[in-house]
């Protein structure tokens, strides 16, 4: 089934524009409502786009799973959840390092599938090729707003560890974000002349997944950063990761196939329904615990669910990968 880009990907784009202009043009309103972004995804497309990672392995299989295998599968998914939210009141300050590295890597990875199902991009052709895309469009919407914006990331953090105990702010040494910008710049760097030999002949994939890397780098560069990671959330990476779980599932797909966006859309919805609210009411209960009353520290229970979810779903998005064969000529050593 042919996506066409687009329906699917250019309204990513206007939206990462028009969010970056709305910062811009009014920097008072973006402040002020910094997490609105982030608390409108969670229960539009956030924890939906997470809530039918039961359903995928049978639908990849090409079978139901038997009742012993669902029950192990929702299990283990939420026991690792609730295991990886109790690291927050043990460690909170390693509960948001280790999410951090694990949101650039599921982030990175998440957009490999779209852009060669979307985008027409040829797969990566050698394990550095797929390394490089994966560090570069994870760590474009995880470490350049922090290294581009401190004092906005900074102090977020503090409300989500300080929730959790930490009372110490966070510093980010001059020497250290220098370097992280260095890095950075060299991955995106890498991965745009990667990109360029693979898309060899193929010249409108090269640029566009050029121009993606560029509109990325621009948007975390000159938003601010808890406005722009919330807007990205809600606007490229749950939507790309929707779209993926539509076009494995028969019904919607065909309802895709057919130009039925939106049927497709509310079918989505209404199978991710049950594992969309759970999250949600588990994030009340959270805020309610924590006396959290605040829209930032709202945001900031919801951060914390957010990341105990990401580890399995995480899981499940790699499996998929591998059953999809998203890493296959890379992973083949083809040249």
């Amino acid at each position: 089934m042919t996506l066409p880009r687009r329906t699917w990907a250019v309204p990513t784009y206007v939206g990462l524009v028009a969010v970056a202009g709305l910062a811009l043009a009014a920097p008072g309103l973006v402040e002020r409502y910094a997490w609105a972004p982030l608390l409108l995804s969670l229960p539009v497309l956030g924890m939906a786009h997470g809530a039918v990672d039961h359903r995928v392995p049978g639908r990849l299989l090409g079978r139901p799973l038997g009742r012993r295998a669902r029950w192990l599968l929702v299990g283990g998914y939420a026991m690792a959840s609730i295991v990886l939210m109790g690291l927050w009141w043990v460690a909170p300050v390693l509960a948001l390092g280790l999410f951090l590295a694990v949101a650039a890597l599921h982030w990175g990875d998440g957009d490999l599938w779209f852009c060669e199902a979307v985008n027409g991009r040829a797969a990566p052709r050698s394990a550095a090729s797929l390394v490089a895309f994966v560090l570069a469009r994870g760590l474009l919407p995880i470490a350049l707003p922090v290294l581009a914006d401190p004092g906005s990331a900074l102090p977020a953090f503090d409300v989500i560890v300080g929730l959790f105990g930490r009372e110490a702010p966070l510093v980010l040494d001059p020497a250290l974000r220098l370097a992280g910008v260095a890095v950075v710049a060299a991955v995106v760097l890498a991965a745009a002349l990667l990109s360029l030999r693979d898309n060899a002949g193929r010249p409108r994939a090269a640029l566009t997944d050029l121009g993606e890397l560029a509109l990325l780098t621009a948007f975390f560069a000159l938003t601010p950063a808890v406005f722009a990671v919330g807007a990205y959330f809600l606007l490229w990476h749950s939507p790309r990761h929707i779209l993926r779980l539509m076009a494995s599932e028969p019904t919607q797909s065909a309802l895709l196939a057919a130009g039925r966006n939106v049927a497709a859309l509310v079918a989505f919805h209404r199978e991710a329904l049950l594992f969309t609210v759970v999250p949600l009411v588990g994030v009340a209960l959270i805020a309610v615990a924590l006396a959290a009353t605040g829209a930032s520290e709202i945001a900031a229970v919801s951060l914390a669910a957010i990341a105990a979810l990401t580890y399995p779903h995480a899981a499940v998005v790699a499996w998929m990968d591998h059953r999809q064969g998203v890493w296959g000529a890379a992973l083949r050593g083809r040249s």
